[in-house]
């Protein structure tokens, strides 16, 4: 009996051992955004315009909000973690509602709106260094808020990972789901590292206009 309780704790453990595989989703996820991001910094290098600048930074930032929330709702997996071969469940380890899939997301889906306001500030004064986010050498723009909401949103969820037996981060509590480790998607895998790769070099070969220097 102990014995059999020990392998079930210990496959227990391994399937709910996600930390690692979801660190690396978050990062596959961004270079499945990559041919966005590709549009995005040519829109800022290309356009001082408010009739294209203000619609495309309202536009960008839902389709990044849209897709963790759709693909969680859908599939329970974003791209990256089909990659990475993990998946989001409600607490019977069933599909995760539309609800649970947004609530995951609380934390963007609060911020995002306070971020525009700030950019659509900046773009109306004629501040567009760092796409509207305004230069990080000066006061307290947009560019440190959005930092500093990251980096303790981030330290919150690390910590309430790392202290429960399912790593449950804390958007897990808000919303009552578990993340499971399931079979990789590996073709995807690789299709998603090679556009990572892309999206560490692309950007180099591309312009800087007023995106960095606000002119």
């Amino acid at each position: 009996m102990n014995d059999h309780q020990s392998s079930a704790e210990a496959a227990d453990e391994k399937r709910y051992d996600t930390g690692w595989r979801r660190v690396v989703a978050l990062f596959l996820d961004a270079a499945a955004f990559a041919p966005l991001g590709w549009l995005d910094q040519f829109i800022w290098n290309h356009t001082s315009a408010l009739s294209i600048l203000l619609p495309w930074v309202v536009l960008n930032s839902l389709a990044w909000l849209a897709y963790p929330i759709g693909f969680v709702a859908v599939f329970g997996q974003t791209l990256g973690k089909m990659a990475c071969g993990v998946r989001v469940l409600d607490l019977q380890e069933m599909p995760a509602s539309f609800k649970q899939a947004l609530l995951r997301e609380i934390a963007p889906v609060v911020f995002t709106p306070y971020l525009l306001f700030l950019q659509a500030q900046n773009i109306l004064g004629g501040q567009l260094a760092n796409r509207a986010y305004g230069d990080a050498s000066g006061d307290f723009t947009a560019m440190t808020h959005a930092g500093l909401l990251s980096m303790a949103w981030l330290l919150v969820e690390v910590i309430t990972m790392l202290t429960n037996r399912k790593r449950r981060a804390l958007h897990d509590f808000i919303a009552g789901t578990v993340v499971v480790r399931v079979e990789r998607e590996k073709e995807l895998l690789w299709f998603l590292l090679g556009l990572f790769a892309l999206s560490l070099i692309v950007p180099e070969l591309m312009e800087e206009h007023n995106m960095i220097r606000g002119k």
